[in-house]
């Protein structure tokens, strides 16, 4: 069982929607701890590549960092991507800034 209690912004959710019964059914990972592992090890190189002097690596880091995306964004629950967001302080308009192209239709010039 997991505890809600650190997770305030999953627990409020949960509270909203009425799935207190149903919390611990709740698949908040698509993947394996294998498979996330590999994941994040990915997504930390492509983060040092995006930093490093190297042009062609910055490029491929930020190419990377569409997959990256779309491979979170399927693969984790919503009320764990809530909590994300929440954790590091940002809101979900502020999250599809950082992907403006992926979301063209958000972010219509007037």
């Amino acid at each position: 069982m997991i505890d809600f209690t650190l997770y305030p912004k999953t627990a409020e959710l949960i509270d909203e929607t009425s799935m207190n019964d149903q919390a611990d059914q709740i698949i908040f990972l698509q993947k394996n701890r294998e498979e996330a592992a590999v994941l994040l090890a990915e997504m930390h190189l492509m983060a040092l590549a995006g930093i490093s002097d190297s042009i062609p690596l910055r490029n491929r880091s930020k190419n990377e960092s569409n997959y990256f995306y779309e491979e979170v964004n399927n693969s984790v629950h919503v009320f764990a991507q809530e909590q994300a967001l929440y954790d590091f302080g940002l809101s979900f308009d502020e999250k599809f800034r950082y992907f403006k192209h992926k979301n063209p239709f958000l972010f219509e010039s007037n």
